[in-house]
């Protein structure tokens, strides 16, 4: 492999051959001035479906053609996702070898570098500590590192003599006290991304398909050793009770699940009237539910569909089959929890007992990624239970959070919390009995619920959500959510800075609120934002 001569400086654009949308422009921008600055991490936080892949090995080939490393390693969070990353730097011309192994250790020379997976690093960092000294390191869903220490231990004695690191990430990062390792944090405890695209953003631009949720409510009974029990999904209970609620209510058994699948499949007939080749995933709970909820999926649309499971050899072909086939269905657990690009995906049945925020967008950025040239108004649509939990997601889904390390001493927040009602707690003395489904509770769109008039008609639904995202797309931004912009682009900015001078945050806002001659930022118009940002970036182009 022959490596370019390093510059001294970056150039200002990516190789001109490969076209970057204009959030991934702004990527390379930080990127270039983190590189003048003399750091050698970046965190990119980008919303699933919006091409971080591409963003990222774009990066990684300036690294190794204009500023001397050596070669690429890429770390990824399952197995199924090395092919996936070799073929998208493939590409590029970028030849990454997605079968290396731990026990040969050896990279050929025809190679420019390798993906592994966060467990393979953990399990023999000193050989990674060897292979990548001064090559360019990808770490993708950073947020995995913290799932042991020994991963998030692993990745630092593997990769501290890296010549440069980028981190991505697409979702909520786990908000316990371990910091992930290359992950910088403020004075609150609050994650610093270098650059973030929101799914808001992404939306607005044509980059990533809006979202329709349907949530099905009614009441739903179980069994357990505590006798026989009911509730209706607008009855408070406490976080164990909701948690049967909806394991009851995601069971075949119960009746339940039924009308919900088929009016999703109702609704997939219709959006492959425009999209022929649409698909629509369901996502269960484990193996045993994804393969009885399989078999009720083809006793409704008279089609078997493609179930792919994780512990079968020939999952991840499934999926590659399914992604450059026409078939309606695809039945999964964990495979399709992120990473996954079918962009043919449309309607999402979400299926599961998880409950956490990470895993909730992760799902529905399977089925948000817009075809470019697919020239139709492109919206994806999710089916879901009416749970307290799962809807409160779907009305906060274009809000943006951040990683935040709590103190010590304070409560673990709704991640922990929803991870630990959602194990599964309850034994054999369990037993999903017959439950009702009263159709359709909600419709939100944007973040809003939508006032329906009595119709649940798939065909209805459609129009009605297709009325109210164009209107979205063709609305100017209000006063509110302009300053609500600029105050973003101001944050993003005043982290840049502190990130290059080691000031504090409050220390700059208050230099700034010096030069504008105002107390606080919160009183900012619209016009002094503006001016505020200017102020900054002529403070980073010292």
């Amino acid at each position: 492999m022959s490596v370019a001569r390093a510059v001294k400086a970056p150039p200002n654009q990516p190789s001109p051959e490969i076209k970057l949308r204009p959030w991934q422009q702004e990527a390379f921008g930080v990127y270039r001035d983190c590189v003048l600055r003399g750091d050698n991490t970046i965190l990119i936080e980008a919303t699933p479906g919006a091409g971080k892949t591409t963003a990222a090995l774009v990066l990684a080939m300036h690294q190794l053609r204009k500023r001397g490393a050596t070669r690429i390693g890429i770390v990824v969070p399952t197995a199924h996702l090395k092919v996936q990353w070799a073929r998208s730097a493939a590409s590029m011309d970028l030849h990454l070898d997605s079968s290396f192994s731990n026990s040969k250790g050896i990279l050929s020379g025809d190679y420019d570098g390798f993906v592994v997976t966060y467990q393979q690093v953990a399990q023999k960092p000193g050989l990674f500590r060897q292979l990548t000294n001064n090559a360019c390191i990808i770490l993708d869903e950073v947020h995995h590192a913290g799932d042991g220490l020994s991963w998030g231990d692993g990745l630092r004695a593997a990769f501290h003599e890296a010549r440069f690191i980028i981190c991505l990430s697409g979702t909520p990062f786990r908000s316990d006290n371990s910091p992930i390792p290359f992950v910088s944090y403020d004075e609150s405890g609050f994650g610093l991304a270098d650059y973030s695209y929101s799914y808001s953003r992404a939306v607005e631009e044509g980059v990533c398909r809006p979202t329709a949720f349907f949530t099905y409510g009614g009441e739903v009974a179980w069994r357990d050793a505590a006798g026989d029990a009911s509730a209706l999904f607008s009855d408070e209970l406490d976080p164990m009770g909701q948690s049967r609620r909806l394991r009851a209510a995601l069971d075949t058994e119960s009746g339940w699940i039924e009308p919900m699948i088929r009016d999703a499949h109702e609704m997939l007939i219709k959006t492959r009237r425009e999209q022929p080749d649409a698909g629509a995933l369901l996502v269960a709970a484990d193996q045993t539910s994804a393969r009885k909820l399989a078999k009720l999926l083809t006793s409704i649309t008279k089609i078997p569909p493609v179930l792919v499971l994780s512990e079968e050899a020939e999952a991840a072909r499934k999926l590659k089959r399914f992604r450059d086939s026409s078939e309606p269905w695809l039945v999964a657990c964990n495979m399709v929890s992120e990473g996954v690009d079918i962009p043919r995906l449309r309607v999402g049945v979400y299926a599961t007992t998880t409950r956490t925020k990470m895993y909730f967008r992760q799902f529905l950025g399977r089925i948000v990624r817009r075809i470019p040239t697919l020239h139709v108004l492109q919206v994806a649509y999710c089916y879901l239970p009416a749970d307290p939990t799962l809807t409160r997601l779907a009305e906060e889904i274009e809000n943006e959070i951040r990683h935040c390390i709590r103190p010590k001493g304070e409560n673990d927040d709704e991640f922990e919390r929803d991870r630990e009602r959602d194990k599964p707690k309850e034994k054999p003395s369990w037993e999903a009995l017959a439950s009702h489904n009263s159709g359709l509770n909600s419709v939100i769109v944007h973040g809003n619920q939508l006032t329906l008039f009595g119709s649940s008609q798939q065909e209805e639904l459609h129009s009605v959500v297709t009325e109210k995202v164009t209107a979205r797309l063709d609305e100017r931004r209000t006063r509110a959510e302009e300053k609500a912009y600029l105050s973003a682009e101001v944050r993003k900015l005043v982290n840049m800075y502190h990130k290059r001078t080691g000031r504090p945050h409050a220390q700059i806002h208050t230099q700034l609120n010096a030069q504008q001659k105002l107390k606080s930022q919160t009183a900012c118009t619209e016009s002094q934002l503006r001016e505020r940002i200017t102020l900054i970036r002529k403070l980073l182009a010292q």
